[in-house]
């Protein structure tokens, strides 16, 4: 807390786009500033741009607690309080107990606040000192008392509380009946917003212009203005658009405007800055009284551009502030006013959080791209505004977002200055009235400043969005190919999990490939579209979907009319589980990080990081000029994917085999499984779809790999294990024996085998599959996946260029004939090629040079066609080999060869992403051996690093949680259950149990070698110290569920979980989070989001949970400054380190042998105990249910109504008995599927007549789960 000092203190009592434009004139006047803010606005402007911030406490509402405030005013030793507006800028009583204490209060006095509040008041001072009023009455008890009044006033009349402000409490009455109707309503609102109950009623003026005067007094009788504002547009009484001077008024009106503004302002002896509004009638040019808005008025801003850009908040501050008032006094401050000449034109407009869609209702939410055209005085631009990209808009304030002002010598010029600075601003993210702004400044007749009160009413208005009335289920919005390049950090691409159908409805609108469309699972959502455009719609087809009641195809374009209706509901059995919706232009939401994909888990990208909700709206961007096609285009089938084959004994809208092609390794025989069950079991046996899949991996299930290693060496104590390394995407990851295919929106890095691979054209077929289908692998080779590849690019620019209108018009034999022509071209050239360039072998190993002494050896893996695997030296933790992948991946940099993407290391690997397009296999293969032998050596290189200490709360309550999860829905007992920390201690025979274990994670330096180990710069990192290095196993199967920030040790390595996630790490404590999404506090930025880097140092200290919780808390709002000491990571140095302690570690591996041997045998007695009691009992199996013939008796039953499972998934949880009485839409059961809970309500009201949902059994889709017997039957 600073000391009381005799310089000034201004306390900007207030916040957002006012607070700072105060805290800029205390800046710009060396006057130190003290802002206040609520936890809501701990990250915003306001608070980090003030001299001093105080923190007002978690209620959102404290801005208006006067005690506190006052207490922050005597600790502080403020010597002035600036109240901004709105809050308690013109509350009397704060005023007054602010004026007692002996501060400034930077406005008028409270006697001039109280006399102009109580709006009957105010009218009997105007008429006081001349100024026009309307008739009307004194206040009014009764709305007999009302009635009579307006009838003597003459309808229609304006009904006001007395109180009132922004709107609130005011109703037009045209007649008796409107007067009676809303009296009550304008009494409860006064007392509930302003605390007073008076109404009062006065003559509305039908074609009505609001126009204002800005006035400045002395507080002694002296009093200037600064001309008037026109702010006629209005919605519900709050100001849309105000400009300057008013296009209404003449010279004439002007003077006598003026005069009876001023004339007010003498009389009551008007201290500083306020505004006198006036109703002014277009007809007549009459005008009349309407309020004093004792305060800075919001729309100040334009009258300082017309005036020189005088500085109002200054002559405020300099009025006042005993040392600050020019040398000519308080009287030189209206001299200097009164002297300036109004030149010029401007216009403000209010950009606000709300929904024109939605009846403009407010939309808190993110902010993910905030952009503001170039603003200074000689570009006659300005911006007043709180808000940039990452801010949350909070539902506890005021919807005012930004204040967007422009200045030209004309008011034509400004019009077209006000239309360009709206063109270039973007407010991406929740929706706000921008497009609004837009057709109001578009419109002929504020062109032509015809701008009465009615201005709106009249606007011709449709928004381009499209408003989600029903969500559906796991609906995204998705781009292709998704958020490329930062792999290498654990950011996954995210995108379409089926991408063909993606790409092929953004063909068929005439879209770019990157356009961003919906992607939705099992139910598609219910959409009103505001506007014409054109969509189309793919993949899995819902068979009840319609257009306004019609029905509406799949594979074609379809022409939608603004207020259309398109409902899409279920997905049909045996189609697949995700369809696409394009719409022309695409769906505009901001790019985070490179696209505009949506990321649930990580909450970023998309529509404001989530899946779609009731009530959203999608945003669309123009489409091309010329780009639409509005003559229907339909694909024929033979345009289309091919449909999967019916599993044998299938019913029909069953289970479906796939056919998918794979690429074989990186890690397949015979270095880590049997040939024999690859060749024999692996392409040859089906697995099947579980059906806990999701965007993150399909888990299957099937046949168990024959493994060639007994475990994973220093990898994990599985032979599934090894040194971490970046995944491939459409890798088949084996996590133990169970197989998970690693998808768009998978993890990056892991220490899980992968044995083969799936090409890229195939992988769209994993993002149709539904649990309990069938997947048979199949083998391919480069030189296939090359030509498919080819081919899917040529299919679809031919669609494109058809939607577009290049060929004409097209019937869909011609579009057959066009599609099949550009493949044919397309095959024929990728055969020439391949008879030039042979591509290298198609096998896991593609490329091996054996170890020598001056080089660790180096293998060259296959891992699909997009990717190659480099790994160094043997299958050790040697971080010499890591120091070696990282001077190839520097040479790779230096080399900038054409078609290389990325590069994303691993522990001793690191995975190549390439483009097969542009560069062939072959010569990445030949370029990456000749840079191989180019590299330094490590051994005496030293590297920058960071020693970074984090706190961490060891054996936390949020540990525990995830794992009371996992026993609960996916495996109740292994070796590591249910104490993570003690299974370590067994697994390393630690004689000190889980107090050693302690010790050593607290003991340790951790060097971060990988990032992404779990997404979003999850680190990869191993102890300095060998003797550091406890092992573990991983969980088998994994997890679905970890708590951000968890700290988990698998194998030899320490991660940190950057968000809930998956995972397979052993979890020992919590510590603080690694990721901001936005990068707006603490030591992130908008481009690294994540943390840590490269070879840092992780080193923790011990603190309680409750520790943990506030510091985390303080560093999500950028308050904890974290321990960062600049180091180096000297590898001689290192390697010289342990050569001391090599006896040491021997001895601590050679006990960690003799645990993980009796862990290992463990864990195979567990799992034997498993599948006993899975056979038995099968809790994987199906539902038990009672048999067939039970069953359809409720069909027959009278008023029975049988609430069926929608698709397969795991009963999460039962929430009804036989007796419960149920309501329409109450909740019977909840369904687990895909990561996903969905619960399942009831039909109809009645009672439970019968329960057969089970617990954490499986329901198979169509299986009965409850029924209901409907009341009155």
């Amino acid at each position: 807390m600073p000391s009381v000092v005799a310089e000034p203190l201004v306390l900007v009592c207030n916040r957002g786009e006012i607070a700072r434009r105060v805290l800029r004139t205390c800046a710009k006047l060396g006057v130190k500033s003290l802002s206040v803010y609520t936890k809501p606005d701990a990250l915003a402007p306001h608070a980090r741009e003030a001299t001093f911030s105080v923190c007002l406490g978690d209620n959102p509402r404290e801005y208006t607690n006067k005690e506190k405030l006052l207490q922050i005013i005597r600790e502080y030793g403020v010597s002035a309080v600036h109240p901004g507006y709105g809050f308690l800028s013109e509350n009397e009583e704060f005023c007054e107990a602010v004026t007692a204490a002996g501060v400034e209060w930077l406005g008028p006095t409270a006697k001039t606040m109280h006399d102009f509040a109580l709006k009957h008041v105010a009218r009997g001072l105007a008429e006081n000192a001349g100024v026009p009023v309307l008739s009307g009455s004194p206040l009014l008890s009764t709305a007999a008392e009302a009635t009579t009044a307006a009838a003597k006033v003459g309808y229609p009349v304006l009904l006001k509380a007395t109180g009132g402000g922004g709107g609130m409490g005011i109703y037009i009455c045209r007649d008796q009946k409107d007067v009676e109707a809303n009296f009550e309503t304008s009494q409860k609102q006064g007392q509930a917003f302003f605390g007073n109950d008076g109404v009062f009623l006065e003559r509305y003026i039908e074609e009505a212009h609001h126009v204002e005067v800005q006035i400045f007094g002395d507080g002694e009788g002296g009093c200037v203005h600064l001309g008037e504002r026109e702010c006629s547009i209005q919605r519900r009484h709050q100001k849309v658009l105000e400009e300057t001077p008013s296009p209404l008024v003449d010279s004439g009106l002007r003077s006598r405007l003026t005069e009876a503004a001023v004339s007010l302002g003498r009389s009551c002896c008007y201290r500083s800055a306020g505004t006198v509004e006036f109703l002014v009638d277009g007809t007549t040019k009459d005008f009349f009284f309407l309020e004093v808005n004792a305060r800075l008025q919001v729309e100040h801003g334009i009258t300082e551009m017309v005036h020189g850009c005088v500085d109002i908040v200054e002559m405020q501050l300099r009025l006042q502030i005993p040392g600050l008032a020019p040398a000519g006094g308080v009287s030189e401050i209206l001299k200097t006013l009164g002297g300036i000449e109004s030149t010029g034109h401007a216009i403000e407009v209010r950009i606000n959080g709300e929904d024109p869609a939605r009846d403009f209702q407010p939309t808190p939410g993110d902010l993910g791209l905030v952009e503001f055209p170039a603003q200074s005085q000689e570009l006659g631009v300005r911006v007043d505004s709180w808000v940039e990209t990452g801010t949350r808009v909070s539902p506890h304030y005021d919807s005012l977002l930004a204040k967007l002002m422009v200045w030209a010598p004309t008011r034509q010029e400004a019009v077209q200055k006000m239309a360009m600075a709206l063109k270039a601003t973007k407010l991406q993210g929740t929706p706000n009235n921008l497009q609004l702004l837009k057709a109001v400044v578009d419109d002929s007749r504020f062109k032509a400043g015809d701008t009465t009160t009615k201005f709106l009413q009249g606007l011709v208005f449709q928004p381009r969005v499209v408003e989600v009335l029903a969500p559906g289920t796991q609906s995204s919005i998705q781009d292709w190919p998704g958020r490329t390049g930062l792999w290498h950090v654990g950011v996954p691409p995210s995108g379409p999990m089926d991408s063909l159908a993606h790409r092929m409805a953004n063909a068929l609108v005439g879209n770019k490939e990157d356009a961003a469309g919906l992607e939705f699972s099992v139910v598609g959502p219910t959409l009103r579209f505001h506007a014409h455009t054109l969509i189309a719609l793919t993949g899995a087809q819902c068979g009840g979907a319609t257009l306004d009641g019609q029905p509406v195809g799949w594979w074609q374009s379809i022409q939608v009319s603004a207020g259309q209706v398109l409902a899409l509901g279920a997905v049909n059995s045996g189609h697949g589980l995700r369809g696409y919706l394009a719409v022309a232009g695409g769906i505009d939401v901001p790019l985070y990080l490179g696209s505009r994909s949506t990321f649930p888990s990580g909450k970023f990208g998309g529509y404001q990081g989530r899946y779609l909700r009731m009530g959203d709206s999608l945003p669309l961007a123009d489409p091309r000029e010329g780009a639409i096609r509005y003559a229907p285009l339909l694909l024929p089938p033979g345009c289309c994917p091919a449909p999967p084959t019916p599993c044998a004994g299938s019913p029909a809208g069953g289970a479906v085999q796939w056919e998918v092609g794979v690429l074989p390794g990186p890690h397949a025989d015979p270095d880590y499984v049997q040939t024999e069950f690859m060749e024999g079991t692996f392409y040859t046996q089906p697995y099947s779809v579980h059906y806990s899949s999701n965007r993150l991996g399909v888990r299957l299930e099937g046949p168990k790999p024959v493994w060639v290693r007994n475990d994973g060496g220093d990898g994990g104590t599985h032979p599934s294990n090894v040194h971490d390394h970046v995944y491939a995407i459409g890798a088949i990851n084996f996590t133990g024996d169970h197989p998970v295919v690693l998808t768009v929106d998978g993890p990056s890095l892991g220490g899980f085998v992968c044995p083969a691979t799936i090409i890229s054209t195939e992988l769209w077929k994993v993002g149709q599959m539904r649990p309990g289908d069938s997947v048979l692998f199949k083998k391919l080779d480069l030189a296939e996946a090359h030509m498919q590849l080819l081919a899917t690019d040529a299919k679809l620019a031919a669609i494109r260029s058809i939607a577009q209108g290049e060929q004409g018009a097209c019937t869909p034999s011609d579009v057959l004939k066009h599609v099949a022509r550009a493949e044919a071209t397309v095959r024929n050239g990728a055969a020439a090629v391949g008879a030039a360039a042979a591509m290298p072998p198609s096998r896991p190993l593609i490329h091996k040079s054996p170890a020598t002494e001056t080089h660790p050896g180096v293998e060259f893996r296959l891992a699909g066609d997009r990717y190659i695997q480099v790994e160094y030296g043997p299958m050790e933790l040697d971080l010499a080999l890591r120091v070696r992948v990282h001077c190839l991946e520097e040479a790779l940099k230096q080399a900038k060869v054409p078609g290389l993407l990325e590069t994303s290391p691993g522990v001793r690997s690191c995975m190549i992403e390439y483009d097969m397009r542009v560069l062939h296999p072959a010569r990445l293969l030949e370029l990456l051996l000749s840079l191989d032998a180019t590299l330094p050596q490590p051994h005496d290189m030293t590297l920058p690093s960071r020693i970074i200490k984090l706190p961490m709360a060891f054996d936390d309550k949020w540990t525990h949680g995830a794992i009371a999860k996992y026993m609960k829905s996916i495996r109740p007992e292994a070796p590591y259950l249910p104490s993570n920390i003690e299974y370590i201690a067994k697994n390393n025979l630690l004689d000190g149990g889980k107090d050693e274990v302690k010790d050593v994670l607290f003991s340790a330096s951790y060097l971060v070698l990988g990032l992404g180990d779990v997404y979003l710069g999850a680190p990869c990192a191993v102890p300095m110290d060998p003797r550091h290095r406890i092992v573990t196993t991983k969980y088998n199967p994994a997890r679905t569920f970890t708590e951000e920030g968890t700290v988990g040790i698998g194998g030899s390595y320490m991660c940190i979980y950057p968000m809930d996630s998956p995972g397979g790490y052993q979890l020992v404590g919590r510590t603080l989070p690694i990721w901001n999404t936005f990068g707006r506090a603490g030591p992130f930025s908008p481009s690294k989001p994540w943390l840590l880097q490269y070879f840092d140092q992780v080193q923790f200290y011990r603190v309680s949970e409750e520790e943990l919780e506030a510091l985390r808390e303080q560093f999500s709002l950028g308050r904890h400054e974290l321990n960062v000491t600049p180091a180096v990571f000297d590898v001689a140095a290192y390697t010289a380190r342990c050569d001391l302690v090599k006896d040491e570690v021997q001895a601590l591996k050679a006990k960690q042998r003799a645990g993980m041997d009796i862990q290992l045998a463990a864990e195979e007695a567990s799992l034997a105990r498993l599948a006993a009691t899975k056979a038995e009992s099968p809790a994987n199996g199906p539902m038990s249910t009672d048999d067939e013939e039970d069953d359809s008796v409720w069909d027959t039953r009278p008023g029975c109504c049988k609430v069926m499972a929608m698709f397969t998934a795991n009963v999460w949880d039962v929430c009804v008995k036989v007796g419960t009485r149920v309501a329409a839409g109450d909740v019977l059961v909840v369904l687990e599927a895909m990561k996903m809970e969905t619960p399942i309500i009831s039909p109809k009201a009645g009672t439970v007549v019968a329960v057969k949902a089970q617990q954490s059994k499986l329901a198979g889709a169509g299986t009965l789960l409850v029924v209901v017997q409907e009341d009155g039957c």
